[in-house]
């Protein structure tokens, strides 16, 4: 019996899903498109039917994430009821909400962001990032609106909170500013200090 694009589109998704926790679990390299099809109920022919390779399977995942994070800081970009410095401090929030994303992200091998099949993911990280730098620039003008502060470098402030909302997604995060509890209670005011910098 022949399935119907919704129920194609749900199987994609399940092997999306279930290549996310293998990945978590064994590593990239290490998983199969075997445990992809163990993991799902399907034979490897009906997990190759939908993605032609490993890679285009590692992609969908990427992409699913790279679209949760969109998703997600799209509700902050857009919150109109919330102070800028408020909205700053959510943003750079992501990172402990959505910790296994970012880690999933962080451990994608050097080698295969160098691959031309994995460009657009590159682009996405590098559009992602700068768009970050952007929106915390109009958030620091809002403030400086609203308070009559003068921020002399907007451009290497924002730089500054990006830098703060990578290390709090590093591998290392826990090491580098304590355990977890320690960022959640300290991060907004790490955003403080820089905000009250220049």
């Amino acid at each position: 019996m022949r399935k119907t694009k919704e129920e194609s589109q749900i199987t994609r998704e399940r092997i999306i899903e279930a290549s996310y926790e293998l990945i978590r679990q064994k590593g990239y390299e290490q998983m199969t498109r075997e445990d992809i099809a163990r993991q799902v109920g399907m034979t490897r022919g009906a997990v190759n039917w939908h993605f032609t390779s490993k890679e285009e399977i590692y992609l969908a995942v990427l992409n699913k994430i790279l679209d949760d994070f969109q998703q997600e800081r799209k509700t902050y970009y857009q919150d109109s009821q919330r102070p800028p410095e408020e909205k700053i401090v959510r943003l750079i929030s992501m990172p402990l909400k959505m910790r296994d994303q970012y880690r999933f992200i962080n451990d994608i091998p050097g080698y295969l962001l160098e691959d031309d099949r994995f460009r657009e993911i590159v682009d996405r990280m590098a559009g992602n990032r700068q768009y970050f730098i952007e929106y915390v620039q109009k958030s620091l003008t809002e403030i400086e609106k609203k308070k009559g502060k003068i921020y002399k470098n907007k451009e290497a402030l924002s730089q500054m909170i990006y830098f703060l909302h990578e290390g709090l997604h590093s591998n290392y995060a826990e090491t580098a500013f304590g355990d977890k509890t320690v960022i959640q209670k300290n991060y907004k005011q790490y955003v403080e200090l820089l905000l009250d910098m220049d």
